[in-house]
């Protein structure tokens, strides 16, 4: 995040974002293949299972569509806010995930995870609660902003969770399909560039996006460095998603708040004032909250065992 910023300011050189998040999913395509090969098969193998999985494959289409939108809203939004606000604010899609998460999977959160979601979602209201005076003008600017940011978090929760759905549902189980993590996700990264490359021929973009100032641009070592974490995030998700939950994956991107803070600080001289340290506590001790066991003070009595001795008729 703070790579795009820097990538977004004024004084840097200009680049079609929707390329880069494009070239991000095709590098992510040709990693999930490569995967694919070296763990669970060869081409052959390949090519039957996605012979044999071709509705799941239409079906990636929907959380594709909706990481399209987040991932393009990334670089507009950190146009906007800068990357220790941004990450601040992004983290209300915790408490949006933990709703969906009960909806979709019938499993409760616990008392410390709720406790642990409205604390975060506080120390996001904190964060921007200077901004609630300014004057009326400036306030409809913020609230243009804070839109785009609630349509990124949405896309982020049901792209999330529904990709949970897929990657879990798809694992043998309940007479679905075997289909592989590194297949699965290669099925996304595939739907994602198309709906990408659908972005660029709907605005007309795709000859400025292949024209040799965008790339020039875009084959800087700032851009390659950002598709590069892109890219290594993004794998990471669907095995994260595989094996946890939305929920914890929310939770645990949360951390990246207190760094990102910091940094953003110390590299382009974002205050840091007591409403951002209040936020990033506030931030900082859901995460721990959410982590802490739940103690369960219930009192369980356990029936005693009683053994009567035999009396005197009996022994006789």
């Amino acid at each position: 995040h703070m790579l795009v910023y820097a990538s977004r300011q004024s004084g840097a050189p200009a680049y079609n974002a929707t390329s880069v998040v494009l070239l991000t999913e095709l590098i992510k395509l040709v990693m999930a293949l490569t995967l694919y090969r070296l763990n669970d098969g060869n081409c052959s193998l390949l090519f039957r299972q996605i012979s044999g999985s071709k509705q799941l494959l239409l079906r990636y289409l929907i959380p594709a569509q909706l990481y399209c939108v987040y991932n393009n809203l990334v670089y507009l939004n950190l146009e906007v806010f800068d990357p220790g606000t941004y990450n601040v604010l992004l983290q209300l899609r915790i408490v949006m995930t933990g709703v969906l998460y009960q909806m979709l999977f019938s499993r409760q959160l616990n008392r410390n995870q709720w406790r642990a979601i409205l604390l975060i979602a506080a120390g996001c209201i904190v964060k921007e609660s200077s901004k609630f005076s300014q004057g009326d003008r400036q306030m409809q600017a913020n609230v243009f902003a804070w839109a785009l940011l609630l349509v990124q978090m949405l896309c982020s929760v049901f792209a999330g969770v529904y990709n949970e759905h897929l990657l879990k549902g798809f694992s043998g189980s309940a007479g679905q399909p075997i289909v592989s993590t590194n297949l699965q996700n290669a099925y996304m990264y595939f739907n994602s560039a198309l709906c990408n490359a659908a972005v660029l021929v709907y605005q007309g973009q795709l000859g400025a996006a292949v024209a040799p100032a965008n790339l020039q641009t875009v084959f800087t070592p700032t851009i390659l460095l950002v598709m590069a974490i892109m890219s290594t995030v993004g794998m990471v998700t669907g095995f994260f998603l595989k094996h946890l939950d939305s929920v914890l994956k929310a939770i645990a991107s949360a951390l990246e708040v207190v760094l990102t803070a910091a940094l953003s600080w110390l590299f382009f001289d974002t205050p840091l004032n007591t409403r951002a340290l209040v936020a990033v506590a506030c931030v900082g001790g859901g995460v721990a909250l959410y982590a802490r066991p739940l103690i369960d003070t219930e009192v369980r009595y356990k029936p005693l065992r009683t053994t009567v001795a035999p009396s005197a008729e009996s022994e006789a």
